[in-house]
């Protein structure tokens, strides 16, 4: 019985995902690459929110959703590739030779935190989908020249049940650990999957060297190529 049980999360490990990836949308030719990219809120207005708030609750965590997701992208963009800022939906207009980068949560599953620390493996997992979309400022403001969409849930690790150890102390660290994975780190790990999607854009037009070129993980039929 319980060769059978492991055999079975052994299973959920090797098909449960751990990383964001990304589903091509459009995309059409814009003149050159941005001095700066600017990253509004991602909408929630439209978005499918399965978690255990309601009310002020909710209004409050769909706030923090939002402000960690931009901050995060900008951080990334800035590190890895050109230098990124948040901006008000007050600031938006008037912004020149920039792009602007908006888009929405399309997707918030909030899953099972005792489950994910527990037994973990992707059980009770987690999951974050949001659509991107991308403006040039300079050249087309109101159409955007670039959308794709990315999902992505918590990971793989065993939860404290399958710790190898009967340390209650070891068993107990494993618990927490489970248990930190997920919305959070899901919104975390969307961002540089992002930077890399505008990367694969950028490469493609020579805009930057092959060093700078991050390749995406596409998703496409249910797969990842």
């Amino acid at each position: 019985m319980a060769k059978a049980a492991l055999g079975l999360l052994l299973t959920l490990a090797l098909v449960s995902c751990a990383s964001v990836s990304v589903e091509e949308g459009t995309e059409r030719v814009t003149q050159k690459m941005p001095e700066i990219i600017y990253i509004a809120d991602f909408s929630t207005a439209h978005s499918d929110f399965q978690v255990d708030r309601k009310g002020a609750e909710l209004v409050e965590f769909k706030k923090n959703l939002q402000l960690m997701l931009k901050t995060a992208m900008a951080t990334d963009l800035t590190d890895r590739l050109v230098t990124a800022a948040v901006v008000e939906k007050s600031k938006q207009s008037g912004l020149k030779n920039a792009w602007l980068v908006r888009g929405e949560f399309t997707t918030v599953i909030q899953g099972s935190r005792l489950l994910r620390s527990a037994i973990g493996f992707g059980v009770g997992q987690s999951k974050v989908e949001t659509r991107v979309e991308v403006y040039d400022l300079a050249q087309n403001p109101g159409t955007p020249f670039l959308t794709f969409s990315t999902t992505g849930g918590s990971g793989s690790e065993p939860g404290a049940i399958l710790a190898l150890s009967a340390d209650p102390l070891q068993i107990a660290v494993g618990g927490v650990t489970g248990a930190a994975h997920g919305l959070s780190e899901d919104t975390k790990r969307t961002a540089p999957e992002i930077t890399a999607e505008f990367s694969n854009y950028m490469y493609e037009r020579g805009w930057i060297p092959e060093n700078q070129w991050i390749k995406p993980k596409h998703r496409r039929g249910g797969d990842m190529w």
